[in-house]
Order: structure tokens, then sequence, then C-alpha cells
């Protein structure tokens, strides 16, 4: 279950954002398929969880958007993490003038429990 921490400029409009949160979950997913946790079709309940944070005024930054990616580490994304990261990056761009965002994609042991 990745979860997905977007801080972004106070600036930007709610829609932007709106938009950004309908796209990333299925951007999300494709992009950190792997055999152990496949892509199956568009996320369910409890497949993604995508957060929002405008920066503070103590936030150094200079980017319009940080999208923090934190999913389960398997060693079949590892060989290819900045790849998955750049598929993120480049699949957003092809959809939405994002201005100018960094992706940040992260893989750690993990364990995920829903009711």
């Amino acid at each position: 279950m990745p979860l997905v921490d977007v801080t972004h400029d106070a600036a930007i409009p709610q829609q932007a954002l709106t938009r950004l949160g309908e796209l990333l979950p299925d951007i999300v997913a494709e992009a950190v398929t792997c055999p152990e946790e496949p892509w199956i079709g568009p996320p369910s309940v409890g497949d993604i969880e995508v957060r929002f944070r405008p920066r503070s005024s103590d936030d150094v930054s200079e980017l319009d958007y940080l999208i923090e990616v934190r999913t389960r580490f398997y060693p079949s994304r590892q060989h290819n993490i900045q790849e998955r990261s750049d598929l993120i990056r480049d699949r957003l761009q092809a959809e939405i003038d994002a201005g100018d965002f960094g992706v940040w994609l992260v893989l750690s042991n993990a364990s995920w429990s829903q009711t």
C-alpha cells in the first residue's frame, strides 16, 4: 500500500490539487507495480492513500510540489527505483501543468493491516 504525501505551495489552486489527487492513485500504482504486488486496475479502498499538506512558512523549498511516495521494499522494485520515480514525474508532466515539482520514492520494510 503506497502512502503518498504531497507538500505544496499554499498558492496552488484547489482545482489543481483535486486533479492531482485524481491522477496520483493510478500513476503511483503503475509505477510501483511488481510481481509481489501487481497492478490489477484502479486501486481499491486501502490500496493507496494520498494526503495533501500546504507548505508552512518555516519550510524551505522552491518547488511548487514535493510528492513523496512510500511503499514496501521488494528487490524487484529496488533494481529500477529511479525509473519508477521518473515514470511518476513523466506521467504527471504529460497530464497536467504542475509547475516545478519533485518525486521522492522511498522503499522500506513495512507491513499493512486494515479492517
